[in-house]
């Protein structure tokens, strides 16, 4: 069996999985979860996530959730492409980026994207100014540390593109509808210019 990718495309998280495989050039099984139609709450996708969310990977038996955990199995499929080191430091140096994007970054921009995007999207209500502020006081706050680390070396984890840059990265692929307010990180614009140029990028953005 091929793997399969349940996803919803529109999502940086989903984005981010798809992005990966794309890379990888990872042949893959598309599975729409249609999130507009609520199929991530249907008894077939809780069997294979409890959790009700997506992304959501297949292959052989073994289901895997969490982008993150996802984008490190699909990288492990091609050790070749130097993503996820296997030296033991380097290694934690590149997946200390990927619980920090779980615990600060995401945690900010899901704030912008619900409220720039999908509360519009899925006739959730007006956007809430508090919960603006309190998104852009988070993302400032990530941003800065963010900018800091590519102000002194070309990627998130050093001078060589890794898993990290892909857990992180993938949120841009909301910034302009979510209003990220990014114009003050040079560091930050630079270092998404070149992602963005990525054929695997475009490739994503288009579905």
């Amino acid at each position: 069996m091929n793997v399969k990718l349940h996803v919803f495309p529109k999502s940086p998280r989903a984005f981010k999985v798809l992005w990966m495989a794309h890379y990888l050039d990872i042949d893959y099984e598309f599975a729409l979860v249609d999130l507009t139609k609520g199929a991530q709450r249907t008894p077939e996708h809780l069997a294979l996530n409890p959790n009700g969310r997506m992304p959501v990977l297949e292959e052989d038996g073994f289901v895997l959730w969490e982008s993150n955990a996802i984008i490190n199995y699909l990288a492990l499929k091609k050790p070749e492409s130097g993503l996820l080191p296997t030296d033991t430091r380097d290694r934690l140096s590149v997946e200390k980026w990927q619980f920090w994007d779980s615990s600060h970054w995401d945690a900010a921009c899901r704030i912008l994207v619900s409220e720039y995007i999908v509360k519009p999207a899925f006739g959730l209500g007006e956007a809430s100014p508090a919960e603006i502020a309190r998104g852009n006081e988070l993302f400032a706050r990530a941003a800065k540390v963010l900018d800091g680390e590519l102000s002194r070396h070309r990627y998130v984890a050093g001078n060589t593109l890794t898993v990290a840059d892909f857990s992180i990265g993938s949120s841009f692929c909301a910034a302009g509808p979510a209003q990220y307010p990014v114009e003050s990180y040079n560091a930050i614009q630079r270092w998404v210019a070149e992602l963005q140029a990525m054929p695997s990028w475009a490739k994503t953005a288009a579905m």
